[in-house]
Parts: structure tokens; C-alpha cells; sequence
């Protein structure tokens, strides 16, 4: 599943532990997928604070398609409209993946 509206934000690796990084993979499993799910990577370039994804790095990841909606804590978005220090928070059953919007 591939929307238009689903763009990449950001790395993420505050927030996260090994415990609750573990249990997030297991939740997330079952939407795995072969496919990156994001209309804006590759990126052209990994970026100063290498916050994009370049083309070579894009098999090293675990893509999951866009069915979760997870709560990230950040300070602002940058100029090239990536989170600037993102954390994770949570996962959110109560939301649906339909109804979220970009956060100011």
C-alpha cells in the first residue's frame, strides 16, 4: 500500500528501549511489508544530521505499511520538513491512520 499522503518524517531513536523497541517490532510484524510505503524516500541525500534516507540505505530498513499511528514527541520541523528531535511516545489504537494531520 503506497498513499500519496504518507510521507517520511524522520528517524527515530529516542524513546526508545530495548524492551519497548522489542515489543514494538512484535506489534508491527503482522504490517510488515516488502515495500517502502513513503511517497518522498529515497531521499536525494541523508542530510546534514542524517535525518533522510538515501537509496543505498533503504534495504537496511524494515518497512511496515501505514496502518499504525504512533505518538512522536518533537521540538519543530525543519526547513526540509523532517522532525527536529523526536521521540517516541506510544503507539495509538484510538487513532485512525485516515484522520491524522501534520502537527505544528
Amino acid at each position: 500500500m503506497k498513499a500519496a499522503s504518507c510521507y517520511f518524517a524522520g528517524k527515530i531513536h529516542q524513546g526508545l528501549n530495548p524492551a519497548n523497541r522489542a515489543a514494538l517490532l512484535k506489534g508491527l510484524d503482522y504490517f510488515r511489508t516488502a515495500k517502502c510505503p513513503f511517497a518522498n524516500l529515497p531521499s536525494t541525500k541523508s542530510g546534514h544530521w542524517g535525518e533522510g534516507v538515501a537509496a543505498e540505505e533503504m534495504e537496511h530498513y524494515t518497512w511496515v505499511q501505514p496502518e499504525v499511528v504512533a505518538e512522536i514527541k518533537f521540538a519543530e520541523w525543519t526547513h526540509g520538513e523532517i522532525l527536529r528531535h523526536p521521540e517516541f511516545v506510544t503507539l495509538r489504537s484510538d487513532k485512525d491512520p485516515k484522520d491524522v494531520v501534520r502537527e505544528q
